[in-house]
């Protein structure tokens, strides 16, 4: 049973890569979380993995409060379970922090794949640039074969890129960016360029996005920050305030 969470596509490529490797069942975490579904029923044998973006070194809140609400009826300390963290460069205390929200559940095993960037909202981020982009993604295919591998044989590995200063990046910026970076007040939508074709209402994980009688889209305030509705946006109508105008756009698309 793989739990995974995505915000542009690049976690829910790699979680659906694993589940077809691993013949494993794919439970969406922010449909399990709107359906106040927590408690899952394991079969004999089965593995438990956690697959999603790091959002500022960290699991995002939306990921660690599952973990923290999830029930596993015949879990055991036998039962091997595992994350696979995507990141743009480095993972901070990931799997330290989700381990913490996990509680008796014990991590086995964690592991990391490099993705294109995707925050933007920051002076100083931005999304890769094109050959970058390419270069992480075919990486990315060998890398998620060789992750699918040693979960499948059950090695108790920790297989992350922490980083420089993880501690610093997990423990102190990342609590100041989720208190007062993680909300949906400075989200902007240009009335002259939006279509009004509903589409960010529509894929919001959490249907935190209303549209008003104009059809232009209003957020809500419960927001993990994941940017789906800003990139993917066909006529670049939202924005971050004024940080992300002249930012790129990126969403995972499978370039076989």
């Amino acid at each position: 049973m793989i739990f995974w969470f995505s915000g542009t596509g690049n976690s829910q490529w790699v979680a659906q890569r694993l589940a077809a490797t691993l013949n494993d069942t794919l439970v969406d975490i922010a449909q399990a979380t709107l359906g106040q579904q927590h408690k899952f029923t394991l079969k004999p044998g089965e593995s438990i993995g956690f697959v999603f973006p790091v959002h500022s070194w960290g699991p995002p809140p939306l990921v660690c409060k599952f973990a923290q609400a999830l029930q596993l009826d015949a879990y055991t300390c036998s039962t091997h379970c595992y994350m696979v963290a995507t990141c743009g460069d480095d993972t901070g205390l990931t799997m330290e922090i989700l381990q913490k929200s996990l509680g008796s559940i014990k991590l086995n095993a964690a592991f990391s794949v490099q993705m294109p960037n995707t925050y933007v909202c920051l002076p100083g981020f931005d999304v890769d640039d094109y050959a970058t982009e390419g270069q992480k993604l075919m990486a990315a295919k060998s890398r998620v074969e060789k992750v699918a591998t040693s979960i499948a044989e059950r090695r108790n590995v920790i297989d992350v890129v922490r980083g420089s200063m993880p501690w610093a990046k997990s423990r102190i910026i990342r609590p100041l960016f989720v208190a007062g970076g993680m909300n949906d007040r400075n989200f902007r939508c240009d009335a002259s360029t939006c279509t009004h074709c509903g589409k960010c209402a529509q894929q919001c994980p959490l249907r935190n996005i209303t549209l008003n009688a104009q059809g232009t889209p209003q957020w809500q305030g419960n927001c993990t920050m994941c940017l789906r509705c800003l990139h993917k946006c066909p006529a670049r109508a939202i924005n971050y305030g004024t940080a992300t105008v002249k930012k790129g756009r990126y969403y995972f698309k499978d370039k076989k």
